[in-house]
């Protein structure tokens, strides 16, 4: 998935370029983090419960940002940066990453180590070149202790004699996915 340093530098690049759509923007970059606090992600992602073993299927039924929209007050504007989450995961997995996932076939370990690396890789970068931080979000503290529980977990597997990963994609392509997502057109 995008780390939600992903999601906050569309989402600080989409207040650039549009910024008369957003009226209150904490309550935006809120709703861009949202959907990642949640322990069940197929509840927060509007995705279907499919197994895993299909990675494609699975990436692709996942989340579904046309399913949040049913009865959502638009004029909100965090559920119009709910919406935006949803929407950056979406493409994220069926068209910035989906060549990746072909590739990589079913080897869930691998695609937990790629992903975990490709985002600690992307956070500092991020962080630094749009100027973003998990304290722009009411939630700061709660996305810090997520990700430090990721750093536990994924601290045993980098010790291991045969631990490999590779980058899915370089930061030219990070930053070109960040343009494209920051032109998404919100409804409401």
């Amino acid at each position: 998935m995008p780390s939600q340093m992903t999601h906050l530098a569309i989402a600080k690049r989409f207040l650039e370029k549009h910024p008369n759509v957003i009226k209150d923007v904490q309550r935006f970059l809120d709703g861009n983090v949202l959907p990642d606090l949640h322990s069940d992600k197929a509840v927060s992602h509007y995705g279907s419960r499919t197994e895993r073993h299909d990675i494609i299927k699975y990436n692709r039924e996942k989340v579904n940002p046309d399913k949040f929209l049913i009865n959502r007050d638009m004029q909100d504007d965090l559920n119009k940066g709910v919406f935006l989450h949803l929407y950056v995961d979406y493409q994220y997995y069926n068209d910035f990453v989906a060549e990746y996932f072909k590739n990589i076939g079913s080897n869930r370990q691998q695609v937990a180590i790629d992903m975990y690396e490709v985002s600690r890789r992307d956070d500092a970068y991020l962080g630094e070149k749009y100027g973003v931080a998990y304290a722009d979000t009411t939630y700061g503290s709660e996305l810090k202790y997520i990700n430090d529980i990721w750093d536990q977990e994924h601290a045993e597997r980098r010790r291991q004699k045969k631990y490999n990963f590779d980058y899915p994609y370089d930061f030219k392509a990070i930053d070109g996915f960040i343009e494209k997502m920051s032109d998404t057109i919100i409804p409401g």
